[in-house]
C-alpha cells in the first residue's frame, strides 16, 4: 500500500547567499529525514493494524470518513493569537511553527497541535 521513497538533499547554490543557502540545504535535509522516518512510522502501524484483524478496507473507510470530515467542515485556522504579555497579534514563527515571538514585547506564545 505505502510505497518507501528515496530522498535526496537538494543542493542550492548561489555564491551571494553564502550561509543563508547553507542553512536552507540543512533545514531541506532535516525535513526530509523527518519525512523518511515519519513514513516508516505510519508503514509499521499500518502493519500492526493489520496484524490486530483490522481489514484494509475498514482503514480506507476511516480515510475517507476523515477525509469528507475535513472537506465538509474544515477547521478554522488559528494562525494569530493574542500575545498573553501584551494583547498584540501574534504569528507562529517559521522555524518553529509550535512557537510565536511578539515582535512588541518579545513575550513567547505557545501554537500548540491539536487534533481537531
Amino acid at each position: 500500500m505505502y510505497d518507501s521513497h528515496n530522498y535526496s538533499t537538494p543542493m542550492i547554490v548561489n555564491g551571494r547567499a553564502g550561509n543563508e543557502v547553507v542553512e536552507a540545504n540543512f533545514k531541506i535535509g532535516d525535513l526530509q529525514n523527518k519525512l523518511a522516518e515519519m513514513e516508516v512510522k505510519i508503514q509499521v502501524l499500518y502493519k500492526i493494524l493489520l496484524d490486530k484483524g483490522i481489514s484494509p478496507e475498514t482503514f480506507e473507510a476511516k480515510i475517507e470518513e476523515i477525509m469528507k470530515e475535513k472537506t465538509e467542515n474544515p477547521p478554522e485556522q488559528k494562525q494569530v493569537r493574542n500575545c498573553p504579555e501584551c494583547g498584540k497579534a501574534v504569528k507562529p514563527s517559521a522555524d518553529n511553527p509550535l512557537v510565536g515571538k511578539c515582535m512588541f514585547c518579545g513575550a513567547k506564545v505557545p501554537f500548540n497541535p491539536t487534533f481537531e
